[in-house]
């Protein structure tokens, strides 16, 4: 099940974005969190402790409501952002939060079955795909640690 804060709603631009989360949501496999006052509470005690962390760069709302609702439901948070990645290293109450990036999205449904590839040729086409059509290019260092984790799994 996934689930997405309706703030996050908010933020989505293209029609094809918006057509598919919609689509999920009319199928049930995506649900509005339900939000509360004491997650809200939550919200505003981690947005205090952020700010006077010179280590941890600013969060949008969204983000933050994201790794408190990944943090209650035990489930792993999807982003790209570095502020989340460095809550998650410096901040001791939120450390449990599972996050992956795309790529560590992208490995994980190779390995849960749900894209089959049979190289890691078949895995770069699909990240490829993702780059092009995000506009978000991975850093090499971590692509090539990714291709290697991808070519131990096939030889398993």
């Amino acid at each position: 099940m996934l689930f997405i804060h309706e703030e996050t709603l908010g933020q989505l631009r293209s029609e094809k974005t918006i057509t598919y989360v919609s689509d999920l949501l009319a199928k049930g496999k995506l649900r509005l969190y339900p939000w509360s006052h004491s997650e809200e509470d939550e919200y505003l005690r981690l947005r205090s402790e952020i700010v006077v962390d010179p280590r941890i760069p600013s969060l949008e709302r969204p983000d933050m409501l994201c790794l408190i609702m990944a943090k209650r439901l035990n489930a792993i948070l999807l982003s790209e952002n570095i502020g989340i990645h460095r809550v998650i290293e410096f901040h001791s109450k939120y450390s449990n939060v599972v996050v992956w990036t795309a790529l560590e999205t992208l490995e994980n449904i190779v390995y849960k079955g749900f894209l089959n590839v049979h190289s890691a040729e078949d895995f770069l086409r699909y990240v490829r795909e993702y780059e092009h059509d995000t506009s978000h290019i991975f850093k090499s260092n971590r692509l090539k640690q990714s291709l290697r984790r991808i070519e131990s799994w096939l030889r398993r």
